[in-house]
C-alpha cells in the first residue's frame, strides 16, 4: 500500500501532466485552426483559377465555333 506522502507526490505529478497536456491541446487546436484558414485560401485561390480557365476554355470554344472551314456553295 503506497504512503499518503506517495500519493500525494503522484497527485501533483498528474496535476503537471494534465497542466501540460491541457496547453498542448490548446496549441495543437490553434495550429488546427490554422491549418483549416490555409486550406479554405487555398479552395478559393483554386476556384479562381479554375474559372478563369474555364473561362478562357469557353472563349476558345465560341471563337472556333464561329470559324469554319466549310466553303459555301455561292
Amino acid at each position: 500500500m503506497k504512503s499518503r506522502d506517495d500519493l500525494q507526490k503522484e497527485i501533483a505529478e498528474t496535476k503537471r501532466l494534465i497542466k501540460n497536456l491541457r496547453k498542448q491541446n490548446a496549441k495543437l487546436k490553434d495550429e488546427v485552426e490554422s491549418l483549416w484558414g490555409m486550406l479554405d485560401e487555398l479552395n478559393q485561390a483554386d476556384i479562381k483559377n479554375w474559372a478563369h480557365l474555364m473561362k478562357e476554355l469557353e472563349e476558345k470554344e465560341a471563337i472556333q465555333q464561329l470559324v469554319t472551314a466549310k466553303k459555301a456553295d455561292c
